[in-house]
């Protein structure tokens, strides 16, 4: 039987219809044939530096020059950028209501080969990865005229990437969304009611229950949520209090790669390589660290497809039950456990 259900953590309400799930096409093998290691056209593989804007930063060999090959992970300016600098736009009066679209735009470069996704890269790899995510956080988080470092990462069409080639991107706007403002006022409200964090009352009541815990770690805890947007949406949240993502130590980042990798492996290999939208969740720059917000990662497959209901309400209908989704990870988790990843 259909239910209503309140997501705690973001005070948004979902239906979860299980027997939706049992329509024609409703859920689909989204697999794509192999991918090459290197692609002639894609301008971040190896050789085609100059196919990009210059490199903002990169790891990459003492001997190696700006620009040219070398690199393990490239940060490049998003050469078709959502937002731009002050320095590259126009003078000019704007409307009552609108604003110059100033900001920050990045893409970060995953690695040199067109095929060597997250999930199967070693761990080095990723852990270097993440460790540029959160130094290109703290690195644009001195920034005054930025008001909130949202990364994320679109994999497939279906989620809104255009290119095939493993990267992340971040973007910096000066502006802060009214979701967030509205998601940071909610937090503040229930600390205030409840004398604790939201995030902190999520995770005891999930560690209890058992039932939605993923897998649980020396700083982390991955749930499926009680409230789950969409099939076999996922949550990892810090079991220590950080408003901001740049908080992150090397601990942490050490302890967070693994997790990532097997679950995106296990919804690779279980769910046909489908697309999905990760994004990490964090406090606006404005915000200090306080008790109230702790930043976290949200993993989206995109499984199915948002309708005009969806769309009329912002309430999402959500055909597969977390509890069967907490079980299909856990399998990955457990494996990566036994072969001691």
């Amino acid at each position: 039987m259909p239910e209503y259900r309140h997501n705690l953590l973001t005070n948004q309400w979902v239906i979860l219809a299980a027997e939706r799930g049992d329509r024609p096409h409703s859920q689909g093998n989204h697999s794509t044939a192999p991918l090459l290691q290197y692609d002639e056209h894609c301008p971040f593989c190896l050789g085609h530096e100059q196919m990009t804007p210059p490199e903002a930063f990169a790891l990459r060999s003492a001997d190696s020059p700006s620009d040219g090959p070398g690199w393990s992970v490239r940060v490049i300016p998003n050469k078709y950028a959502a937002l731009t600098s002050a320095a590259t736009l126009a003078t000019g009066s704007t409307k009552p209501s609108a604003l110059p679209g100033t900001g920050i735009h990045e893409v970060i470069v995953e690695s040199p080969r067109h095929d060597d996704y997250f999930a199967q890269q070693t761990f080095d790899q990723a852990y270097h990865v993440l460790r540029t995510l959160r130094d290109r956080y703290r690195f644009h988080y001195h920034h005054s005229h930025v008001q909130l470092i949202c990364i994320f990462k679109n994999q497939g069409h279906r989620s809104g990437a255009s290119l095939h080639h493993p990267h992340w991107q971040l973007i910096g706007p000066t502006l802060i969304p009214p979701r967030v403002t509205t998601h940071m006022q909610y937090c503040r409200s229930f600390f205030s009611q409840h004398g604790q964090s939201v995030f902190q009352a999520v995770i005891e009541q999930e560690i209890e229950a058992q039932e939605r815990v993923v897998d649980k770690t020396d700083h982390f805890v991955t749930i499926c949520p009680f409230a789950s947007m969409s099939p076999f949406e996922l949550y990892v949240l810090p079991l220590a209090t950080q408003s901001h993502f740049g908080l992150i130590s090397d601990n942490m980042l050490a302890d967070l790669t693994p997790i990532l990798q097997s679950l995106l492996s296990r919804a690779d290999e279980g769910l046909g390589n489908p697309d999905y939208n990760l994004a990490i969740h964090t406090a606006p720059t404005t915000e200090k660290e306080h008790e109230q917000f702790r930043w976290y990662i949200q993993f989206c497959p995109r499984l199915a497809t948002t309708g005009g209901f969806e769309l009329a309400t912002d309430v999402y209908i959500n055909t597969v039950d977390p509890q069967t989704a907490a079980a299909f990870y856990r399998i990955g988790c457990e494996r990566n456990s036994l072969s001691g990843h």
